[in-house]
């Protein structure tokens, strides 16, 4: 028999796989390190703990934050001398995280993926310029250190992390976008250009592009190389298309992996002569968050294109106007959304049904909305998370709800529409 995690359980696996993921990109970064600044050149626990905060309930976020604290603490090698100084740093790299999910969460319009994109990398970048300001204006104050010399590396550790990483993370956690009914044909040719994906890049980054200059008699060595190095990225976007969000993320990270290990090597197209001592790593990781940029808003167009009619051609309907009797709880459907397709009619037409297949975590306010109603007659936009036939959370927006009374019975109309899940996969 198929066991189930009850939902204590499901949130403590939940938070010990984010505080692994959080260690290991801090483990990654700090490989990234150069001795000669006093930042690491990217911070990738940047990018996870932005994530976390915008995937999680407002009231784990205590939680998180005393957990990505302690992570923080753990992989400075705090001692027992260097605690409070530790301690400090481990507090202050965190505010601007929950800065920017707070404000995408709060500013974001529903349903715009363009806006919330917009939002993400705009807050980022505020955000991060503040943080990185007040650092380095208190570094300059107490302990008189450069202002430039740790402005700069601070602040784009922090943004390139947070693109990076975010984009990777998100990519797998929304499989709203994931194709469905991949066909098998498609599996392998996903399977065929990821392998590709690893060759090319594995062969680019390895300096193994040498040898063709070579049997070619040409010198334009770093010319062939940096010119190669946009090979992965075509590659990348294509495993995005075939195999939706998560085949892109799932690219992606490959992708990082090879070039952050031959990064750390100091190999690649990127360590040519001529340049300052980490200004190599400062170019791949730029390379890294480019293409993490490029995935995002292909992803936006990936999921415009799936919402078109393959018969039509035009945009498909995102809404479903319902009608709920309070008295008698049963629910009438003007037209119905995608995501109710194949939920038998029972279970669509029935209030206490349509409950069970809303989030725990959303049930609560999602009863408040069709319960307390007073003497309402415009009931507020609420936003929740619904189980389509395919056991996949969707988001789904509730607004424009009226009560009106029908033969002394209230009524409730209103207006269900796809919002999706956060827009960064």
């Amino acid at each position: 028999m198929k066991g189930t995690l009850s939902p204590f359980m499901h949130q403590a696996v939940s938070f010990a796989i984010w505080m692994l993921i959080y260690y290991l990109s801090g483990l990654i970064s700090l490989q990234l390190d150069d001795p000669s600044l006093d930042f690491s050149i990217v911070w990738f626990p940047a990018g996870v703990a932005t994530a976390a905060f915008l995937c999680a309930p407002w009231r784990q976020w205590w939680l998180f934050l005393a957990g990505f604290v302690a992570l923080n603490l753990v992989l400075n090698n705090t001692t027992t001398e260097n605690f409070p100084t530790n301690l400090m740093f481990a507090v202050l790299s965190m505010p601007s995280t929950m800065a920017i999910a707070w404000l995408v969460r709060r500013l974001s319009r529903e349903g715009d993926d363009l806006h919330q994109i917009v939002m993400w990398l705009v807050m980022t970048v505020l955000v991060s310029v503040v943080d990185a300001l007040v650092l380095s204006s208190g570094l300059w104050f107490f302990r008189n250190e450069s202002f430039t010399s740790t402005f700069w590396p601070g602040l784009i550790a922090d943004v390139t992390g947070i693109f990076f990483a975010t984009t990777i993370i998100m990519g797998f956690l929304n499989n709203h976008l994931r194709t469905e009914g991949m066909h098998r044909r498609i599996m392998i040719a996903g399977c065929f250009v990821w392998v590709l994906l690893i060759l090319i890049t594995t062969w680019i980054f390895s300096d193994s592009v040498k040898y063709v200059t070579d049997a070619f008699y040409t010198h334009r060595y770093d010319v062939l190389r940096f010119a190669a190095a946009c090979i992965p990225i075509v590659l990348t976007v294509a495993l995005a298309i075939l195999w939706g969000n998560r085949g892109g993320s799932f690219a992606l990270l490959t992708l990082g992996a090879i070039v952050i290990w031959f990064s750390i090597q100091k190999m690649g197209p990127f360590f040519i002569k001529g340049l300052r001592t980490g200004e190599p790593l400062l170019i791949a990781q730029c390379y890294l968050t480019a293409t993490a940029l490029l995935m995002v808003f292909i992803r936006v167009l990936t999921r415009s294109a799936q919402r078109l009619d393959n018969r039509t051609g035009v945009q498909s309907a995102r809404d479903a106007i319902y009608q709920l009797n309070l008295v008698t709880g049963q629910l009438y459907w003007d037209h119905s959304l995608d995501v109710l397709d194949d939920i038998a009619t029972d279970e669509l037409t029935d209030k206490e049904k349509m409950l069970a297949r809303i989030h725990p975590d959303d049930r609560e306010k999602f009863q408040r909305q069709w319960s307390d109603i007073g003497q309402a007659h415009k009931l507020p936009t609420i936003s929740f998370r619904f189980k389509d036939k395919n056991d996949r959370w969707v988001t789904i927006t509730d607004s424009g709800n009226v009560l009106i009374n029908h033969q002394s019975q209230p009524i409730i109309i209103g207006n269900w529409r796809i919002s999706g899940t956060t827009t960064f996969s």
